[in-house]
């Protein structure tokens, strides 16, 4: 019965498409757009303030993803020194997100490996890595860290030596006049799956999928019964189904049937039953098998953006007077004129 019904489902097919992407606030930029003009072996460079005059913040303005981060350089290639030879070749920085734990000391929460570094330029590169409102951008290299040396009392940060994975927490000296040539772009994360919802995340309600949200289709089909009405649905997804029908009973009133909700997996098929009420019940009995109530049922799925996905389907509810009721017709009764008329005169007798 199941597979008969599955294919008349899938030949009834209504399918509605429910994509919607709404960011909560958009993508922004922080860190310092500073070209690297120095490098120093085996340093950590934080930056942890600004020049009041710079035009962006120095910390993550909002929580969300990093979905890309740009090393800007202005590095002097001499023929003799650090950046001669194969190094301009296989220099490259390493982008470290930070956050303050205490005083004088930072935990390394997140990290990315940049590729080829060109020494006079701006180089970007993609990422992925959860921020929250707060953390700093970082940078070490290998085998040396750019930095800018800006002279202005006004940009502080702190440096460390040795190595850093993601979740060590260092200790840092603080100084004045130096910062980190990184910039970092954070993106929303409203279903906070680790990817940003501008341009990574297709389907930011949900943290199930980050291409576009998947469309749900429902399909469905009814059967009367003497007492009630079923009706089967079928869903692309596993999805919560609510089933109600409507159906006018004559001279401007109609009722509503409710099913119970439950949720249909995709590739299975929900059975709803919808009970008639006494007044559809009182109705049918009144109606001659030639006539019907038209019952109006809908089967309504959710997807992840909240919009509901409809299937529409009509079943004629057949009456259930077989005959039309005969009225007998009331005797005649005769009126006191016509008994008067009949009856016989009554003479006295004649002698």
């Amino acid at each position: 019965m199941k597979k008969r019904l599955s294919v008349v489902l899938a030949m009834a097919l209504a399918a509605s498409a429910l994509v919607g992407v709404d960011s909560a606030s958009a993508a922004t930029v922080f860190g310092s757009a500073c070209a690297a003009n120095q490098v120093k072996e085996g340093a950590i460079w934080v930056s942890t303030g600004h020049a009041p005059t710079s035009p962006l913040p120095v910390a993550a303005p909002i929580s969300g993803v990093i979905t890309e981060w740009t090393v800007n350089t202005d590095l002097k290639v001499e023929s003799e020194g650090k950046l001669a030879g194969e190094f301009p070749r296989i220099f490259q920085q390493r982008l470290l997100v930070l956050r303050a734990e205490r005083p004088a000391s930072f935990k390394v929460v997140g990290e990315a490996s940049g590729g080829a570094l060109s020494l006079n330029g701006s180089n970007t590169y993609s990422a992925r890595i959860p921020v929250q409102a707060g953390d700093y951008l970082g940078i070490a290299g290998s085998p040396y860290a750019a930095f800018c040396e800006t002279k202005d009392a006004a940009d502080t940060f702190a440096d460390a030596v040795g190595g850093t994975p993601v979740g060590s927490i260092f200790r840092v000296e603080n100084a004045t006049g130096l910062q980190v040539p990184i910039t970092a772009r954070v993106e929303p994360d409203v279903d906070g799956d680790g990817y940003g919802d501008e341009t990574q995340d297709q389907c930011p309600q949900s943290a199930a999928y980050q291409s576009a949200c998947p469309v749900v289709t429902v399909s469905s089909l009814s059967l009367s019964h003497p007492k009630a009405v079923t009706v089967y649905v079928a869903s692309s997804l596993s999805a919560p189904i609510a089933v109600s029908a409507t159906v006018k009973l004559g001279k401007g009133k109609k009722t509503t049937l409710k099913a119970a909700g439950r949720t249909v997996a995709p590739g299975m098929l929900g059975r709803f039953n919808l009970t008639l009420t006494k007044p559809v019940l009182n109705t049918l009995r009144s109606l001659t098998t030639k006539k019907s109530l038209t019952l109006a049922v809908s089967a309504s799925a959710t997807n992840v953006t909240g919009t509901p996905s409809t299937a529409t389907s009509k079943l004629k509810l057949r009456g259930r007077r077989k005959k039309p009721t005969q009225h007998k017709k009331a005797p005649h009764k005769k009126s006191h004129h016509q008994k008067s008329a009949k009856a016989k005169p009554k003479h006295p007798g004649h002698h």
